[in-house]
């Protein structure tokens, strides 16, 4: 074995990385402060290679070494004849920059790097869905959890859970983000426990090596590198209210008269929860809503389900609620034929939805054509866009190969297109000279956290949905996407009175909290479990209730979100200055504390609040570990001393909570179980007689 030397890249004064470098094989090895994190090369096998047919093709002879001014390049022969070229730089944030190039390299081979890591060691990122795969809204995975290990991951966005990033962290505190929109495959342990390799399509293989030191400021260097996340108004922080379809019907649920000339189920939606005392901060209007096929036509509101929209609009913010409408990148009726006549759309594998074009929001007069057909919504006084789909059908660069208006290769766009699509968007507001908006979508790259805030995808409504939706939240904040919420209830099928007062808690406990679209029902307007609930254009079929335990349950929880509102903004300026995520899991917050870092089931929202969701159905107790230090429990009073394993009461209308001692955030909190007596007691006076 023959050394290269010490090769120590500083960050800034004070604080530097080391690489030591091997030459044969070739391998090397990252230091933070004389703490060795991770080796690349494994097991007399060479950092890098090339997957070809018929097998690996490796670096085998040192030719030349070019030093530079920040760094070295590496000239290596391969075992094929082949040159190859391995750059090392410093670069930002004290990471280590390593970029990998190999002549003649074919379109099919991947270029990879094998990393020998310990065999207890936690990886943690990639993708947000606990088990990567297809239709989990209809089938949500019952296996996964935070940790990436034993996984095979191809790093190719799927719907509908599609927020992905190429970057992981490790429990040892170094992450690992590879500059590429290419597809990727990565394995974690599951040919050999210290061995994690991965294999990228494209014409050169970038990654860099981020030394922490621990797991979460690994998560915060990487942010700062790709764009922390935006910081929304802080009334993006509050309820948001939706449904799946509202209908203009002539009377509300219980059947007296409509009072406004607006939607009926919107009218109702603001006024109930108006006298709960949890008036929504955003209401989202979502598809159809405009004339034309798929209520999304002609992107101009349908007088028939949305009768006098301007004044609905207008009506809504002075109620101080921003209303939101649901805005895809299909192109229908004239619209697409216009599109399509000027060259402003590509090539669709999956022809759906019949009847769509997508545009390429690489071309940028196609992108100034389409902000300017939205900026009227914008002028009338639309606060905000909830983008949607825009992962599905997109060209794989496989079965239609040919490159997007900026010379993009198809299968290099694909993971990038949501990206895109949220950049486009925004620039409808800034056409229209309007500062404060948000904009709420369901898939993401590395970067758009910079551009968007993120909901979980088409989560099935159940409580294998809700547990894949807490994993989805934590995964999320490893990712750099920390502004993340979930369809309260789910979104496939329509959740149980149990399921819905479980999943509404958790929402009120993070980071943003959406209560839709609930089959399209209200806790004043329910149906019994398993019966059907159908609502049309001509009203509804069944006789809706008044649940005043789930009315209760919606004031109670929407109060305590109402409560929170100032410490959730204070963590969202935290993340967009320094990118720590608002939630912090157990295994990125305490990775020395073996029996935390397993604990994917509880959380912490920000540094002081220990969040445990209930989504075991028909729970009536449940297990936690308190962290270290003193916790205060806002349910009972009592004060408890961690670590320590608890178990505690769960009736319908708790969530499990433990409030650092000495944090303000438990006089804000106050006495809860008081708390849910007296909105108890108020609801029991609002009922309909």
């Amino acid at each position: 074995m023959r050394l290269l030397g010490l090769l120590v890249l500083v960050a800034w004064a004070g604080w530097a990385a080391e690489v030591r470098l091997q030459e044969s094989p070739f391998g090397l090895s990252l230091a933070w402060e004389g703490r060795e994190l991770v080796r690349l090369g494994q097991g007399g096998r060479p950092a890098f290679y090339v997957q070809s047919w018929p097998g690996r093709v490796e670096l085998r002879r040192l030719l030349s070494v070019r030093e530079e001014l920040t760094g070295r390049t590496l000239v290596f022969r391969t075992s094929d004849g082949r040159r190859a070229e391995v750059a090392l730089s410093h670069a930002q944030e004290g990471t280590v920059r390593l970029t990998f190039r190999v002549e003649g390299k074919a379109r099919w081979e991947r270029l990879g790097v094998v990393l020998e890591v310990t065999p207890d060691e936690g990886f943690y990122g990639l993708l947000e869905c606990p088990t990567q795969g297809l239709f989990h809204e209809f089938f949500p995975p019952r296996g996964g959890d935070l940790d990436l290990r034993g996984q095979t991951v191809w790093l190719y966005t799927l719907p509908t859970h599609a927020l992905y990033a190429p970057f992981f962290v490790s429990s040892r505190g170094w992450g690992l983000w590879v500059e590429s929109s290419w597809p990727g495959i990565f394995r974690f342990g599951t040919r050999k426990p210290t061995e994690v390799t991965l294999e990228y399509e494209g014409p050169a293989l970038t990654l860099r090596l981020i030394p922490g030191p621990t797991p979460l400021e690994a998560v915060a260097r990487y942010a700062r590198l790709t764009g922390t996340t935006v910081l929304p108004p802080r009334w993006a922080l509050g309820i948001w209210r939706w449904r799946d379809e509202v209908f203009a019907h002539p009377t509300l649920a219980d059947g007296t008269p409509n009072p406004l000339p607006f939607n009926s189920m919107v009218v109702e939606d603001v006024l109930w929860m108006e006298a709960l005392g949890v008036k929504p901060a955003v209401y989202v209007l979502d598809r159809p809503w405009a004339e034309g096929t798929l209520g999304y036509g002609n992107l101009q509101f349908d007088p028939q389900r949305f009768p006098h929209a301007g004044a609905m609009v207008r009506w809504l913010r002075e109620k101080g609620i921003m209303p939101v409408l649901w805005v895809g990148p299909w192109l229908l009726d004239g619209l697409r034929r216009e599109a399509e006549a000027r060259g402003f759309t590509v090539r669709r594998v999956v022809p759906f939805p019949p009847g769509a074009a997508l545009l390429d929001f690489t071309h940028p007069q196609a992108v100034a054509w389409w902000q300017e057909k939205l900026r009227p919504l914008v002028e009338l006084g639309i606060a905000g866009f909830k983008l949607d789909r825009g992962e599905e059908s997109t060209p794989d660069g496989l079965l239609l190969r040919g490159s997007y208006h900026d010379g993009t290769d198809y299968r290099a766009g694909h993971n990038l297109y949501p990206l895109w699509f949220a950049q486009a968007a925004r620039g409808v507001f800034a056409r229209a000279g309007v500062a404060e908006f948000v904009l709420y979508y369901r898939a993401g790259w590395t970067g758009s956290a910079a551009v968007t805030l993120v909901w979980g995808g088409d989560h099935h409504a159940s409580f294998w949905g809700l547990r894949e939706s807490i994993l989805a939240l934590q995964r999320a904040a490893a990712l750099n996407f920390p502004l993340w919420g979930s369809n309260t209830g789910g979104y496939v099928g329509r959740p149980t009175r149990e399921l819905f007062a479980r999943w509404l808690a958790f929402s009120c406990f993070s980071p943003l909290m959406d209560l839709g679209p609930l089959g399209n029902l209200a806790p004043w307007a329910w149906a019994p479990d398993g019966a059907p609930a159908p609502v049309g254009p001509e009203g509804y079929g069944f006789r809706p209730y008044w649940d005043e335990e789930l009315v209760a349950l919606l004031a109670f929880y929407g109060r305590l979100r109402q409560d929170l509102v100032d410490y959730l903004y204070a963590l969202a300026e935290e993340a967009h200055r320094t990118g720590l995520p608002l939630v912090r899991p157990m295994a990125l917050a305490y990775p020395e504390e073996g029996e935390l870092r397993r604990r994917w089931d509880q959380y912490l929202l920000g540094p002081d609040l220990l969040v445990r969701p209930v989504w075991e159905a028909g729970a009536k107790r449940v297990r936690l570990r308190l962290p270290p230090g003193r916790w205060y429990d806002p349910w009972t009073g009592r004060t408890h001393t961690g670590p320590a394993e608890l178990e505690v009461d769960v009736p319908l209308h708790r969530i499990p909570l433990w409030v650092r001692e000495g944090s303000p955030l438990g006089a804000a909190l106050g006495d809860l179980e008081g708390r849910w007596a007296r909105v108890c007691q108020e609801v029991r006076g609002l009922r309909p007689k």
